[in-house]
């Protein structure tokens, strides 16, 4: 099996990256010989969009007769999604949504014609599901009763990743961590991965035997 971990916080420390290294980790406690693939968008931040990118993307037209080089990143990208079983990704709540380094990953991998086709109903995804565990930390509160902040964070990629066929998500939030100490933060931790359900392990394209499932 192969893990493809993602991080987007710029802070080392940061509880996103705690929590998505937790993530794998117990996904390694149930198969102890998976492979990780690993991408660190602030180590090494994807480029936006270049102009020959966006001019390939422009129309169909262009799209069948790319500029040279314009699709190798995102095709380098789409493979890496192509190779996981399970993808992993920490993220903070940047100003309610996704930070900027993330959305370059997002606006590489959705491609028309390679990861959906375009339909009168909408985009219909081409990619095989996976499960996708994605954790979030934000510095207020976005969810339950308490919150006192919008979230177009989980929404936004509910659609995205499901519109190239990435259906099975798991959000693991972390909230108001602006707030919290050390021992409330490893209690919000422990919380939070509580709730994972790793019995969707069952549609990693490649037999899984799950503990306990």
């Amino acid at each position: 099996m192969n893990i493809l971990h993602i991080d987007c916080s710029p802070r080392p420390e940061s509880y996103s990256r705690q929590l998505s290294a937790a993530i794998v980790q117990k996904l390694l406690e149930v198969v102890p010989g998976a492979s990780i693939s690993r991408r660190d968008f602030s180590a090494a931040p994807l480029p936006h969009a270049a102009p020959d990118y966006a001019t390939t993307l422009s129309s169909p037209a262009t799209l069948a007769a790319p500029l040279r080089g314009a699709l190798d990143l995102s095709e380098v990208l789409i493979r890496e999604v192509e190779a996981a079983d399970v993808i992993v990704i920490g993220t903070p709540m940047h100003n309610l949504t996704v930070p900027s380094v993330f959305k370059a990953w997002i606006d590489q991998i959705l491609r028309a014609g390679r990861t959906f086709m375009s339909t009168p109903v909408g985009k219909m995804g081409m990619l095989s599901d996976r499960p996708v565990f994605i954790c979030i930390a934000s510095g207020g509160v976005f969810a339950g009763d308490r919150a006192n902040q919008p979230d177009f964070l989980t929404p936004y990629l509910s659609e995205v990743l499901g519109s190239i066929g990435l259906k099975t998500l798991q959000f693991f939030p972390l909230q108001a961590t602006a707030f919290l100490d050390r021992d409330q933060a490893t209690s919000a931790m422990d919380n939070a991965l509580a709730t994972i359900d790793l019995t969707v392990m069952a549609k990693a394209r490649r037999p899984v035997t799950v503990k306990g499932a």
